[in-house]
């Protein structure tokens, strides 16, 4: 399951070095796919001890998304549940609703990306846990926000993407509407949150006291198109799709070689000046139409064509060497597969593998933030339905037979092992 490289992967270091920054962190995540386990994972991935409550038998929805490593493991839900523990809970009976609340009493941050309202049907809205618990961090994820006419509304990626208008600026002009590659909406909405939670524990290293901070799929996706909003109300144009590149330069986009594609970001006149060298065409540099960035963008697809017809002579390894000597930024536009083997990748220890129990490896990004005196690590591998359930019950204090009390009766599941799609 493991893709063949010329260099093996790190295997993550699988227990704990003792200096992460979120060490001594409680974090309950009560999540399902992507934008609550993501701001929870990072979390874990520095240090944060999270415990995830999930459905008993069904547990995240994203379990059963395929396909699988070793036929077992969902890549979906691996991508965002390592370093976290498993706790199958039926939180919508009054035990499993009891229990999530003495889990809570403890905890630092509750993430939930559940619909509003959910959780507090369950008994567990923020003003009940604020009371016991004054210093949590109730961190709440949703689609469109805590307030205004759509707060309730259910929304995933997809639906978002179009929604903020990101949707209309991706892909080419003229062409249909077109989602970005990655889960943008769910990923910025995860990062967004996280970025919440800290500054809600900074307030609280001053007052003492936890409050609820929200993040949205929208909010967060109208942060990231801050440009494009702020150039509208700037020229009163709408910005449409630009394809591979920038709206107005020409210079700052994906061209054709005669093998494959490589990227230009040719940004200021020295960089232009480096890209007419490279290309070997001295006499653009002084070409009216071209002589600096304002008529470069007047004459934008008069300028793109030149130079595709020039890229379209000679393969890519060439247009990169040719470029770089000329100090002009450039890429190939790698394919997934190519990314995971390029030695700064690998360099910056972004590829690692996971042991699951009993399976075997599983690859998997690595850490995204380095830090020189605390770093991150990755502690535990994603998690089997439940397989942590019986030693949190234990740490909650409660007795044996109470425990298999609950479990004859449905509202906490112990570990199931290894089942496709759950």
């Amino acid at each position: 399951m493991t893709p063949a490289s010329s260099a093996t992967p790190p295997r993550a270091a699988l227990e704990p070095n003792g200096r992460e920054p979120l060490k001594g962190l409680r974090v309950v995540e009560i999540g399902v796919a992507m934008a609550g386990p993501f701001c929870a994972m990072l979390l874990g991935d520095y240090g944060a001890d999270v415990v995830k409550l999930e459905r008993p038998q069904v547990g995240d929805d994203s379990r059963s998304w395929s396909p699988y490593f070793h036929e077992s493991l969902s890549y979906y839900y691996a991508a965002a549940n390592r370093n976290k523990r498993s706790v199958s809970v039926d939180i919508k009976t009054p035990e499993g609703a009891a229990i999530a609340r003495k889990l809570l009493e403890q905890a630092d941050v509750l993430v939930t990306n559940f619909r509003l309202g959910a959780l507090d049907r369950c008994g567990l809205d923020y003003d009940s846990l604020s009371r016991i618990n004054p210093r949590l961090i109730y961190c709440a994820i949703s689609g469109f926000g805590a307030t205004g006419p759509l707060s309730a509304e259910p929304a995933n990626d997809l639906f978002m993407q179009a929604y903020s208008g990101g949707m209309s600026i991706t892909g080419e002009p003229g062409g249909s509407p077109a989602k970005m590659g990655m889960s943008v909406a769910d990923v910025g909405a995860g990062l967004f949150a996280t970025v919440g939670v800290l500054m809600a524990l900074q307030v609280r290293q001053v007052t003492g006291k936890g409050q609820r901070v929200d993040a949205s799929l929208l909010e967060g996706q109208m942060a990231m198109l801050t440009q494009f909003f702020t150039r509208y109300y700037a020229s009163g144009e709408v910005p449409g799709p630009s394809g591979s590149g920038a709206l107005s330069s020409p210079t700052y986009r994906a061209f054709q070689g005669s093998d494959d594609w490589i990227v230009i970001a040719a940004f200021n006149q020295r960089m232009w000046r480096g890209l007419c060298e490279a290309l070997e065409q001295p006499q653009w540099v002084d070409d009216p139409r071209f002589v600096d960035g304002t008529q470069r963008s007047d004459n934008r697809q008069l300028l793109i064509g030149m130079i595709a017809a020039v890229m379209k002579t000679r393969p890519t390894a060439y247009w990169q060497d040719a470029l770089r000597r000329c100090e002009v930024p450039c890429s190939a536009v790698h394919t997934i597969d190519k990314v995971v083997v390029q030695p700064q990748v690998l360099a910056a220890q972004m590829v690692q593998q996971v042991e699951l129990s009993g399976l075997g490896m599983m690859s998997m990004p690595g850490l995204p933030l380095k830090f020189s005196d605390s770093p991150g690590s990755i502690r535990l591998a994603p998690p089997r339905l439940g397989q942590h359930t019986e030693v949190v019950m234990q740490e909650l204090g409660y007795p044996p037979a109470q425990i298999a009390q609950w479990v004859g009766s449905g509202v906490i599941e112990l570990d199931q092992g290894w089942t496709q799609g759950v």
